[in-house]
């Protein structure tokens, strides 16, 4: 579930920094460092932005999956910085942050150590209405 939740959180993130390129471009700012954290300031906020406001991106609301602080509450700005900042480490030594969990003894990436936080299942909605209609 993690892994096609990223993936389709990818994509989505191409998509948004392909526009965001288009926009720099029409400014002439879309080479250098400038340009770069440009890039990594707006992925920092899709991100950010979904786990703050419902804990789940597009992608982790497909496979049912929400983000939550170690004590079950929304996570704050600061401990989304620290899982972005984590999963860039996990993602290029080829994976290792995240299939860290298949060692884990609680299941946890490395994101989720260092930031706190952990995710979790979320009833299916075909689930929820059949038990409303009942």
């Amino acid at each position: 579930r993690r892994l096609a939740a990223l993936t389709y959180d990818t994509l989505q993130v191409i998509a948004v920094l392909m526009l965001v390129t288009l926009l720099l471009a029409l400014v002439k700012l879309n080479q250098g460092p400038v340009y770069q954290s440009i890039l990594l300031l707006t992925t920092f906020a899709f991100f950010a932005k979904f786990w703050r406001h419902g804990g789940q991106t597009l992608g982790m609301k497909s496979w049912d999956i929400r983000i939550v602080s170690n004590n079950d509450q929304p996570i704050t700005l600061m401990q989304c910085l620290l899982r972005f900042m984590a999963a860039i480490p996990s993602l290029l030594l080829f994976g290792l942050g995240y299939l860290w969990m298949l060692f884990d003894k609680d299941k946890l990436t490395w994101p989720d150590r260092f930031s706190d936080t952990h995710l979790i299942m979320t009833p299916k909605r075909d689930k929820l209405f059949n038990k409303k209609k009942s």
